[in-house]
Order: structure tokens, then C-alpha cells, then sequence
């Protein structure tokens, strides 16, 4: 495990509650006390205090018959949450490269983490100059269209906890009052959809649509970005159809009744 000083800001406890729950699989679901500890290198007490916290919490169990402990039900609509992302980017990924042909321009998948979008999937344009997305890549929520559509959709109270004051600008196009940002959202929630030129990388345009789940909820976007010389207004407005049309085709696939 590793040593918490080595990583300023880690919790040591949380650490071993997460050492402790992946530490069971699926060759060995059960475990006891001793057993954990040895693998540790923990105190019985310490694990027993751990695994007790764990229970109270419904993310560890006991069975009654063995005494040994199991991971528990309580992690299975966390674990749904994570997978979530991961269908959102299985229910794209047959729809990408049909949206680059319709759209010449490079396609990309995002989902929230933390205080940034981050992509999971993309289907690059066939252009020589195009834009450069990675999977994996973070980019900022309040100056991007993938994050904007993915804060147009939260709880105004979680909306606050992710965007930064003051918000910086990054280019001479960055919306930096929180007024004129909450606007912009106000606006894509009843468009759905958002457009940015320029905001985050000066140079390169953006349209994004929400992904939706079987719950409703907003759990990705799908976004079409390019050069911004090639996606006049004109040009970004015409592939309003073609996104919105493969939103809704991915949001089905994803159990979302509209």
C-alpha cells in the first residue's frame, strides 16, 4: 500500500478502506479479519474497526455463517453510476463515424469528473487540419461545449460546488462573469444544445448535445468540433440535425424515453 506521505492531501483511513475493499474478487469474495490484516500489514483491531465503519455504511458484509466479511449491496448503484459512462461510450461508438461522414469534423464523447469533462470516446475528422481531441483528455466545463451542456443540466447547488471564482479566461472569448455564464446555460437547456467559438482554445469551434440515461439524466455528451474558420455559424447550425438526431438514436440505446 502505498505510504500516504509520499502524496500530500491523501487520507490515510480512506486509503486502507479502499486497500481493504479491493482486496476481495472474485476467486476469493469472502475474507475474515486475520486474513486482511496479514495481507496489510494492519492491526486485527484496525481492520475490525475498518470493516465494522464499512458495514454501518452497507458497502462491506458478514456472513453470519462463516464470520467472514464480503463486499456489499450498497456498492452496486455506485458501481452503476461508474458503468454508466462506460455505456454511454459503448451505446456512441456505432454512431461516430457516421456523424464524422455527415460532418466532416472530429466527434467526441464526455462525461463529468469532478470539476472538468473528460473524453471517452472520439472519431477523428479525415481533414488534415482538425481538432485534436484525445481519449482521456480533460477540458475546462464553463468555456467548452461538452461542459457547458453538462452544467446547463446539474443542480444549480452542484453547478456552484464544480465552477471556479473567479472563472479565468483562456481566451479573448471566454465568458468569465458567472451572470452572463449562468445566461449561456439558461440558453442550452432550452436550445439542447450548446455552440462555443473560441472560448477555450482560441481557433476551434464546438456544438455538444446531452446523452441521456433510463433515468433521464444527463450522463455524457457528444460533440462535433472543428476549426473555427470552417464552422462559421452558418456551417455549426446545419449540423444541429444530424447531432440532435444521433443524440437521441444513443439515448435510446441508452433506455431514455423521451
Amino acid at each position: 500500500m502505498d505510504n500516504p506521505t509520499e502524496h500530500s492531501g491523501l487520507i490515510q483511513s480512506i486509503q486502507r478502506a479502499a486497500t481493504i475493499m479491493r482486496s476481495f474478487t472474485e476467486a476469493e469474495p469472502e475474507l475474515s479479519v486475520m486474513e486482511l490484516s496479514r495481507r496489510l500489514g494492519l492491526h486485527k483491531s484496525t481492520v475490525s474497526r475498518m470493516l465494522a465503519t464499512l458495514q454501518h455504511e452497507g458497502l462491506m458484509d458478514q456472513n453470519p455463517e462463516t464470520g467472514k466479511y464480503r463486499l456489499g449491496l450498497g456498492l452496486v448503484p455506485l458501481a452503476g453510476v461508474a458503468l454508466g459512462r462506460l455505456n454511454a461510450r459503448a451505446a456512441a461508438q456505432p454512431y461516430l463515424d457516421e456523424l464524422v461522414a455527415i460532418t466532416r469534423e472530429t466527434i467526441n464523447v464526455t462525461v463529468l469528473d469532478g470539476r472538468d469533462c473528460v473524453c471517452i470516446e472520439l472519431a477523428n475528422s479525415p481533414q488534415p487540419i482538425r481538432y485534436m481531441g484525445w481519449i482521456g483528455r480533460r477540458t475546462p466545463l464553463y468555456c467548452t461545449a461538452s461542459g457547458k451542456v453538462l452544467l446547463a443540466y446539474m443542480h444549480p447547488a452542484e453547478r456552484t460546488a464544480v465552477l471556479p471564482t473567479p472563472l479565468p479566461a483562456l481566451t479573448p472569448h471566454t465568458i468569465t462573469g458567472h451572470t452572463q455564464l449562468e445566461q449561456s446555460l439558461a440558453q442550452v437547456c432550452q436550445d439542447g444544445y450548446a455552440i462555443v467559438h473560441g472560448e477555450f482554445e482560441e481557433g476551434f469551434s464546438s456544438i455538444a448535445a446531452p446523452l441521456h440515461n433510463h433515468q433521464g439524466k444527463v450522463i455524457a455528451t457528444l460533440a462535433v468540433s472543428g476549426p473555427t474558420y470552417r464552422l462559421a455559424d452558418s456551417v455549426i447550425s446545419g449540423f444541429v440535425a444530424p447531432l440532435l438526431a444521433t443524440t437521441a438514436k444513443i439515448s435510446a440505446d441508452l433506455g431514455y424515453l423521451s
